[in-house]
């Protein structure tokens, strides 16, 4: 019989089988004839339908061999688990709740402790969980946890009898068996789309999870600065969402919308929060039995929202976009000659590029190719100011954290309270979409990069940070910076206790992921795809991937600028 080792390898070998299987099976042709079509850049890549077959309880199997089993089971959730319900007692079965949350550890770091006849105590090490909304946790601690499964013999069979609620799974399987779906909320002002990330395993209801979990709404950290189309009154009307020809249908219950605008928003957001599950091509939704439809329109929120791919640089002389030989600047109209005569050490380039926030001797001033040039924050020891979707431009003390400001470009300013707490803020950097701010801190001994939902009133105006924060993996070492990547995706850099420099890349509810940067690395740019990252190192070097390495793109710069979509 396998041990237990085994066991999970076997378990893992047929999920990489049937990973491998669909994936070939999901392959398309290469015509040999007929026209020839544009590839859609921002394809969205289709989910892997991955079938686990595990294994029902032998006979006469050991207390162990059940509890190997039973947790084998758990990757599969078809069938509402139905073979891991087999390794439990007929009461316990109809008790035990699988949905209740997933924890995910490393296979190595387990262990077991037989405890009298009928309990094993099992030693894991979590790296995370899934609530039950999808939403990917990063354990807050390395500490080990200690779960207990009580057994009982059914029939002369052993069973178990009481186990904790929700599902245990490696590291390992969990990359195989979930997968991670970008649901769509948007800007309070729907003009954008903006993801929140969930993880859902298996495709017998992989559509029904994904539509509970829209109308359920986004995530606690970033619900206050978003919006949904759908009321909060609406429900499914139907306990699945079926899907025949290519076309999920989407019955829903609660008051009935005769708003065109309401309707067509419901309809898109319905789409692109389903656009990576596999034979879904289109979405038909009822209201209260009644079919909804709305004219086809062009005026719908943004989902990707793009900036010039060329990077804003200043070498000491000219502001402006850098050539892609990296040997010229050209000058931004009515900006980079104002922006030169400040003398800057940072900036920020605003939306249209039309203007631009700029941290010189005296503070950070705010430089519009049609008004005047205005100090808008004289204080000491600022960072690099954050310049926003609506033009509003952030500021912080560096040794201040909690003392943060905006400011309009109408004259109108405030100080808004933080939801953090630290000695230092390194950096700070606003998504694309104006709805998330990104700060990179040092709490102590400590660094800490955190996402907070921005509240804004009707004008754009912020008028809160919300109080509860997500916070994201940064390597060890000292903070240098912090940069969005993509709409979903935080880079940062560091400095390691060997002064290497460490990327990390952080997606928003995803595992993240960590690597070698340039030597000398200072600041973090990112452009439109994470292919267009780029990195500026103390020597003046322009570098960008190449591979697994780095090649310099210019010399003799002395700062990148961030962009702003518009």
């Amino acid at each position: 019989m396998p041990d237990r080792a085994s066991r999970s390898r076997l378990v893992r070998l047929a999920i990489a089988a049937a990973t491998v299987v669909a994936t070939l099976a999901g392959c398309a042709a290469i015509p040999t004839s007929g026209a020839v079509n544009q590839g859609d850049p921002e394809a969205t890549e289709q989910a892997v339908d991955v079938d686990i077959l595990p294994r029902g309880p032998r006979e006469d199997a050991t207390q162990q061999q059940i509890l190997d089993g039973f947790i084998d089971a758990a990757a599969s959730p078809s069938g509402n688990y139905e073979i891991a319900r087999q390794f439990l007692t007929p009461t316990f079965a109809d008790e035990w709740e699988s949905d209740a949350a997933v924890s995910i550890d490393v296979l190595s770091d387990r262990s077991f402790t037989q405890l009298g006849d009928d309990l094993i105590r099992m030693r894991v090490v979590p790296q995370a969980s899934l609530a039950e909304n999808g939403q990917y946790i990063a354990a807050g601690s390395t500490e080990p946890v200690q779960l207990e499964y009580r057994f009982e013999q059914v029939d002369e069979q052993w069973r178990i009898s009481l186990a904790p609620p929700g599902v245990l799974i490696d590291e390992t399987s969990f990359g195989l068996v979930y997968r991670d779906y970008s649901l769509a909320f948007f800007d309070p002002q729907f003009r954008y789309v903006v993801p929140d990330v969930r993880w859902f395993a298996g495709r017998d209801s992989l559509q029904t999870s994904i539509v509970r979990a829209l109308l359920e709404g986004p995530v606690e950290w970033l619900d206050p600065g978003v919006a949904s189309a759908f009321p909060e009154d609406v429900e499914l009307g139907q306990s699945t969402v079926p899907v025949t020809g290519g076309t999920a249908t989407v019955d829903l219950r609660g008051a009935a919308s005769d708003s065109i605008r309401t309707i067509q928003l419901m309809q898109y957001q319905l789409e692109q929060s389903l656009l990576g599950v596999r034979n879904v091509d289109d979405v038909s939704l009822t209201l209260n039995g009644v079919p909804l439809s709305a004219p086809d329109t062009s005026d719908l929120p943004e989902r990707t929202l793009r900036v010039d791919p060329r990077p804003v640089v200043y070498d000491g002389e000219s502001f402006g976009y850098l050539s892609s030989a990296g040997d010229q600047v050209s000058p931004i109209d009515g900006v980079s000659d104002r922006v030169v005569e400040l003398g800057p050490t940072a900036a920020a380039l605003g939306p249209g590029a039309t203007a631009a926030a700029v941290l010189a001797e005296g503070g950070v001033y705010l430089v519009d190719a049609n008004a005047d040039t205005v100090l808008l924050d004289p204080r000491g020891g600022l960072v690099t100011p954050a310049l926003d979707v609506d033009g509003i431009v952030w500021s912080v003390p560096g040794d201040a954290p909690d003392e943060l400001a905006w400011y309009a470009a109408d004259g109108s300013s405030g100080q808004i309270a933080v939801p953090w707490t630290a000695d230092r803020i390194v950096s700070l950097q606003l998504a694309r979409d104006g709805t998330r701010m990104a700060a990179l801190l040092v709490d102590g001994s400590r660094t800490r990069l955190v996402a907070a939902s921005v509240v804004r009133g009707e004008d754009g105006a912020p008028t809160e940070l919300a109080p509860v924060t997500l916070e994201l993996a940064v390597s060890g070492g000292t903070p240098l910076d912090v940069a969005w990547l993509d709409p979903r995706t935080i880079g940062t850099l560091t400095q390691t206790a060997d002064a290497e420099t460490r990327l990390t890349l952080q997606e928003l509810g995803t595992p993240a992921e960590s690597r070698d940067g340039p030597p000398a690395g200072i600041q973090l740019d990112g452009a439109n795809s994470l292919r267009d990252l780029r990195i500026l190192t103390a020597d003046g070097d322009l570098a960008t991937g190449a591979g697994v390495g780095w090649q310099v793109q210019a010399r003799d710069l002395r700062f990148l600028a961030t962009q702003q979509t518009g």
